[in-house]
């Protein structure tokens, strides 16, 4: 069974479900597709742009790093993550470099991956012109 970890951000807009609905999404879809929640990541009210001002993310990305839990990081929307575009790509680059991935009920690891991939070729692209 693969090990999942569950990462829950609300916002201090209240844009973001709150942290019980997110749980619930995120519980039901472990349990759709038969993976074993071997961890939770949590971050109340935790503005959204950078990745590193997120302590409960930190954590998620240490592990990775040096204990390897879990390999897919379930978040309910990818908003969750961040509410830029280029945080989201990192942390999917990331997780890319170390053999684990990000899923959510409305993205697939792998339109998290070709997303990533697209925006890192136009940032390539941009900066070659420049």
């Amino acid at each position: 069974m693969t090990k999942a970890a569950l990462y829950i951000r609300t916002d201090p807009e209240g844009e973001l479900p709150d942290a019980a609905e997110q749980r619930a999404l995120l519980e039901a879809y472990a349990d759709e597709n038969g993976y074993e929640v071997a961890a939770r990541y949590e971050d109340p009210n935790a503005p959204g742009e950078l990745l590193y001002r997120k302590p409960g993310l930190r954590a998620a990305i240490h592990n990775i790093k040096e204990e390897e839990d879990w390999e897919v990081l379930l978040v309910a929307l990818p908003r969750c993550v961040s509410d830029t575009e280029s945080a989201l790509h990192e942390l999917v680059h990331k997780l890319s470099l170390y053999g684990n991935r990000l899923e959510s009920p409305q993205r697939t690891w792998e339109e998290f991956l070709s997303a990533m991939k697209a925006y890192r070729r136009g940032m390539r692209s941009l900066r070659s012109r420049g």
